[in-house]
Order: C-alpha cells, then structure tokens, then sequence
C-alpha cells in the first residue's frame, strides 16, 4: 500500500492511498465470510450460504462494505502512524477500484494548528477602577424605589414617561402570522420599545384606539419581528401612573431586614463595591486573553467553528422556546443569523485553542475535588441534588468537558496573574 500526505493549510491535511489488489482480495474475503454468517438465502440453512452464492448474489453489497471499511480502516492507520489527530470524519475526495486492479482514494480532514506560543507573559493590560460614587448609590436607591412602587388608575390622565398603559395589542406583520395580546401592561417610555412605538403611545388615554405602524430593523433581538414592518392596533383600557415610595427609614424599614435608611444605604454601597470589582475583574481578564490572542494568531480549522456556530444557534433556539417562540412558525433568515455568530465563534475557537496550549506548556490541571465542587456548586444553582447533575454530565460527555473549562478558567488566572496591570484609581 502506498500513502501520500500533503499540507493543503497549516489545519488542513490530505492522504492519498493506492491499495494493492491483494490486499483489497484478502479484505473482500473477510467481508464475504461475515456476510455468509447471517444471510439467509433460500434453499440454504442459516450460516450455511457457499461463499461462491455470497459473493455472486451480493456483489454490490460486497463491493460497497469493502470500500468502506478499507477508506475507514487505513485512513484512521495512516493518520496515527503519520501522528496526525483528526477533527471529525475525514471527507473521501476520490476513490476509484477498477476490475483486478489497486483501489486508489483521498482522504481530506482537519487537525488542531501547531501553535508556537510567544508574548503571552507580562502583557500590559489596565484594570477598570471599581471605586463606588455617591452617585451611583443614588441611582441604586432610586432603583429600588422604582421596583417598590404601586401602579395607580388615574381616570383622564394621559399617559406619559414612566406611566403603564393596560392595553388590548394587535399585531399584523407585514410578513408573518397575526398575534393577539388581551390585557397586556407596556411602559411609556421603555427601552424595550422601540422609539417610534413609544411615540405613538405617549398622550394616549383610557378609551382610545390607535393604529400605526413600527418597522423593526433587522437587527431586532426577536427574530420574528427583525426586518418586518408590523401594524398595529391597540385599545386603551387604562393608564396608570407610578406612586414611588419616598426614600426615608419607613422604606428601608418595609424591605424587611434594615434598621434605618443609613443601614439600607450601606447594603446598597457594599454590594455595589463587590459588584464592581467582579466586573472590573472580568474586564481585566477579557483584556488580557485580548492581548494573548493578539500576539499568538492561529489557523482556525473550520470543524471547530462550524461546531461552536452550531452551539450558539442552539442555545438561540432554547432561548426563542423559553419566550415562548416556536422556532418553526416563525420566518427566520437562519444564514443571516448565522454569519452574525461567526465572528464571535472564531473568536471563542482561537481562545480555547491558545489557553489549550498555554495550559500544556505551563503543566495547568485540575484536580478531581475541583470539578466535584463546580458539580456541587451548579446543583445548588439550580436546586437538583449533585448525583443527579453528575449523572446528566457524564451521560452527555460533560464531566470531561467541565474539566476542559475550569483548565481554561485557571489558566486565564495564570495569565492575568503574570501581567502588567495598570489599575485605575
């Protein structure tokens, strides 16, 4: 047998083969004799067919099993005596068998890039200040007073920023199916809505009916609106304003667990401190993977994209079914939605495979107690005992996949440990 490789990318491979005829002879041979084992052909006993019968009556059959397990076999052969690893299954490029003669086929596949990894130590990198303004613990105040206010029926008022009109929405897309809300409570004003739609609902009150279009650009988050322009009537059944609590120690009284608004206003500062510096810290570590992935370009094989564009449109479908969107009864332009994922998913394939390698040169593992923790850790997340969420895991192939993450984790934390980090004041 003879075997060829040639680099047609530094990610992608191909190997040519020519296989003697004697070997395709010995292979057919084998194949006849498993066939005759479980054939049944009449006028012959079950595991008594002549290998003669066999190879007459099922000649297709044979040639085809022939093939298949000569392109499998000596493909995965070659690639282990050639030190290879291959990204998925190889695609057969040509493979031609005449009569008597060799059998020649080529193999196409994909490997993991070689990576010679330089300057991913000391990198400059600054860390966000974390420092917590007064300001900022007014808004969170202000926050709160508004997740603690009362809706109020306001008879002849005409709806305004902040106010919820209580609203009957019909709505006919231009390309699409009709929906129907009875009753539904939309804010003046909010973000969620786009401006042309808060435009029209501002100065509306109890009673009145209004009819006006809204198109949606494309790149709108639900999908079954993105790109439509939607029609819509709405009747009024009532506006109410907000009655915001004022900000004295009865409100902090009535959270339940403070003494006095001093007491409210320093749980307010303290969680906030801790949730800056948790954002800052994400911020410095993003910077830093930024600078590594910088300095270390890489050939991305294409498996490993496709794969990672593959998990985010799922968990984009997941997401559409929590909102209560079947995916299959909405127009969705799934390419365009696509190619929006592929740049973030290049990205996330060249981080793994640059802290996969960082990981191998600098000995980063995790222990066995650190995975169970993480396990223990999610269960208690979402409320399901731990042998039950390492049971899913390790159905799925998770548990190796979790390690997988807690390596990369820990050896982003390497990374930012041996930084330069400027830290803003």
């Amino acid at each position: 047998m003879k075997v060829e490789m040639t680099d047609l990318s530094p990610v992608k491979k191909s190997l040519s083969f020519e296989v003697g005829p004697d070997e395709v002879a010995r292979e057919t041979d084998e194949v006849v004799r498993r066939l005759a084992a479980r054939v049944r052909v009449p006028g012959f006993r079950a595991g008594k067919v002549p290998l003669g019968v066999v190879r007459t009556r099922f000649a297709k059959e044979v040639e085809g099993d022939v093939r298949e397990r000569l392109v499998a076999k000596l493909h995965a052969e070659a690639a282990r005596d050639k030190g290879l690893k291959p990204l998925g299954e190889p695609v057969l490029d040509h493979l031609s068998h005449d009569k008597d003669g060799p059998l020649t086929f080529r193999t196409t596949f994909e490997v993991a890039p070689r990576i010679e990894l330089k300057g991913y130590r000391g990198v400059e990198a600054r860390e966000p200040s974390a420092a917590v303004a007064d300001a900022d613990v007014e808004r969170a105040l202000g926050d709160l007073r508004q997740a603690q206010s009362r809706l109020v029926a306001e008879e002849g008022r005409a709806a305004t920023t902040g106010d919820v009109i209580v609203v009957d929405v019909e709505g006919r897309p231009d390309d699409g199916e009709p929906f129907r809300r009875e009753r539904t409570l939309i804010e003046v004003g909010a973000s969620d809505n786009l401006p042309e739609f808060n435009e029209r609902i501002h100065g509306a009150a109890a009673g009145a009916d209004l009819e006006f279009p809204v198109a949606y650009p494309k790149e709108y988050d639900n999908p079954s609106l993105a790109g439509k322009t939607v029609r819509y009537h709405l009747k009024i059944h009532e506006v109410k304003r907000r009655e915001v609590p004022a900000l004295d120690d009865d409100f902090a009284r009535d959270l339940g667990e403070f003494e006095d608004l001093a007491a409210l206003r320093k749980r307010v500062r303290e969680d906030l401190d801790e949730r800056k510096r948790h954002e800052a810290q994400l911020a410095l570590r993003q910077s830093v993977l930024d600078k590594v992935l910088l300095e270390n370009p890489v050939a991305l094989p294409d498996v490993l994209v496709d794969e990672e564009i593959h998990h985010r449109l799922e968990d984009f479908v997941r997401t559409l079914m929590l909102q209560g969107v079947d995916p299959s009864k909405i127009k969705v332009d799934w390419k365009e939605i696509r190619d929006r994922q592929e740049a973030p998913a290049r990205k996330s394939v060249h981080a793994r495979l640059v802290l996969d390698a960082v990981a191998l040169r600098e000995s980063i593992a995790v222990e066995r107690g650190e995975v169970e923790a993480r396990i223990a850790k999610e269960a208690e997340r979402i409320g399901e005992p731990m042998e039950a969420v390492r049971k899913r895991l390790a159905k799925a192939g998770g548990i190796e996949a979790l390690q997988d993450q807690l390596v990369r984790e820990k050896t982003l934390d390497f990374l930012t440990s041996v930084a330069n980090i400027e830290r803003e004041e």
